[in-house]
């Protein structure tokens, strides 16, 4: 979200600087937008265009609308600075070896006879939230608490065996209730969507792969499957540490865009 606040107020401030040269002359009739020409030019009459020299000369869109947008923008991108928890990328525990390149990650961990790598990416990965404003007893508003977005993006985890010419994928997500969940110590903050096949030497899906939903498997199955992972060190604690991993990833990023 960071990255995408961080953006806009970049790519509006010329056309707020304008604004802030060409003050409309009167309050309640605000003028009509303007394009700009290059410095020191003089544009030609036009519908709703007076002639004039150019006020600034960037050529972007002056509008009210836009002085507003980004002094909203610039706002939110304060209070999203003040909540981050994370100055730096934390680490994961396990060994985990960390690959990040822009909004995409991976996280690979070798063993005896095996490789396990574990990718996902930050977009779309904040779920949304709908608090909305309180009031106290006497009607007042009672000041919003700013909170943390936390960041679960859904994740892969792919099981090649050394020499193996296929691979295990298990598609991950975090469930909706995950919080309350990390309070139980014996519930599953994570489930398997899906599990299946594909050719180690295949870089992208192929619709012949096989595919298979979670939903259409035995329970025994299943909980086999979670114990599989388990073992190789994807639980409850794994999925913990991604979250925050991912959700500084995120807030790294939008630092680097604004920047």
């Amino acid at each position: 979200m960071l990255a995408l606040l961080g953006c806009v107020p970049g790519a509006l401030g010329p056309a707020v600087a304008g604004l802030r040269a060409t003050a409309p002359p009167h309050p309640s009739t605000p003028p009509p937008p303007t394009r700009c020409a290059s410095p020191g030019s003089v544009r030609r009459p036009g519908l709703l265009r007076p002639p004039g020299p150019c006020p600034c000369g960037c050529g972007a869109l002056h509008t009210e609308g836009d002085k507003a947008f980004v002094e909203f923008l610039s706002d939110e991108i304060k209070k999203e600075e003040k909540i981050q928890k994370h100055k730096f990328l934390p680490k994961m525990s396990g060994g985990w070896e960390l690959e990040a390149n822009g909004t995409e990650a991976k996280l690979v961990q070798k063993v005896t006879g095996e490789k396990i790598t574990v990718t996902f990416s930050i977009n779309n990965s904040i779920p949304p939230t709908f608090d909305g404003e309180e009031e106290s007893s006497q009607g007042q508003k009672v000041e919003e608490q700013e909170t943390e977005l936390t960041s679960t993006p859904s994740f892969m985890v792919e099981v090649i065996k050394n020499d193996g010419k296929k691979a295990l994928v298990l598609d991950c997500h975090y469930r909706e209730d995950e919080v309350e969940q990390q309070e139980e110590a014996e519930s599953d903050i994570f489930s398997i969507r899906e599990v299946n096949f594909q050719s180690t030497g295949d870089p992208e899906w192929k619709d012949t792969n096989y595919t298979l939903n979670t939903d259409s498997l035995d329970w025994a199955l299943y909980d086999h499957l979670m114990d599989f992972l388990e073992d190789r060190w994807v639980d409850n604690t794994f999925a913990g540490e991604l979250a925050e991993l991912s959700t500084a990833l995120e807030h790294q990023e939008g630092s680097f865009v604004k920047s």
